[in-house]
């Protein structure tokens, strides 16, 4: 491993802690169940995402060497229905898909609690 990797690594995961640490000290002083959706959206998911990515390597792998016939969904690839390559891009945005919705879940809780908190007067 690179210098230059491990710094990254060790960066990430201080960055990560900071990140848990911010969002779980506003969460206990605001009780804001948003700030929960966004730490499922920027910590979790994207932890959970990189051990599917490993996973999803080794099934392709074990795919290519004909060990997963009749596995969905490998299966479709076996029939012709799809590509490998079209299995793994579709599997990505999927990816995507799941990240982007959990922010949008934490961004509109969170301003429903901003908007709820702004006296009407202001708001003219």
């Amino acid at each position: 491993m690179s210098a230059i990797t491990f710094v990254s690594i060790v960066l990430t995961i201080v960055s990560q802690l900071a990140i848990i640490v911010v969002l779980v000290r506003t969460f206990l002083r605001t009780r804001d169940i948003g700030f929960v959706w966004l730490g499922a959206a920027v910590v979790v998911w994207p932890f959970v995402s990189s051990l599917l990515d490993a996973g999803g390597r080794f099934l392709a792998d074990d795919h290519a060497r004909g060990h997963l016939t009749g596995l969905f969904p490998f299966s479709l690839v076996e029939r012709g229905q799809m590509t490998l390559g079209d299995l793994v891009v579709s599997v990505t945005y999927l990816k995507i898909l799941i990240g982007v919705v959990l922010l949008l879940v934490a961004v509109l809780h969170l301003s429903k609690t901003k908007n709820a908190s702004i006296p009407q007067a202001t708001l003219q």
